[in-house]
């Protein structure tokens, strides 16, 4: 049978049809297969970026007393000093 592909050229021109034809086949899966793995894991990191996003507006609220904290000392300064300054004028009239 080999033989007769060989040796009809139509047969043989229809042999490599058939090859390219699985060949490009192969190809096309396979570049399927790896955009579709690539949507997914695109997928799943979108999530995961999501999912840390939330996160961090968690973060930035939990801390939000930190920085409250931070004016309260500040005016407690301000306070202690205009007490400082009051006392000392006291002290010079006196």
């Amino acid at each position: 049978m080999s033989n007769l592909w060989l040796a009809d050229p139509v047969l043989a021109s229809v042999r490599g049809w058939w090859t390219g034809i699985i060949i490009g086949v192969t190809i096309v899966a396979v570049v399927v297969f790896l955009v579709m793995t690539i949507i997914t894991q695109a997928h799943k990191i979108a999530g995961q970026a999501e999912a840390g996003s939330r996160g961090m507006l968690d973060a930035y609220a939990n801390t939000m007393a930190v920085w409250e904290l931070r004016d309260i000392n500040r005016s407690t300064s301000n306070i202690w000093r205009a007490a400082e300054d009051a006392r000392k004028l006291l002290e010079e009239k006196s």
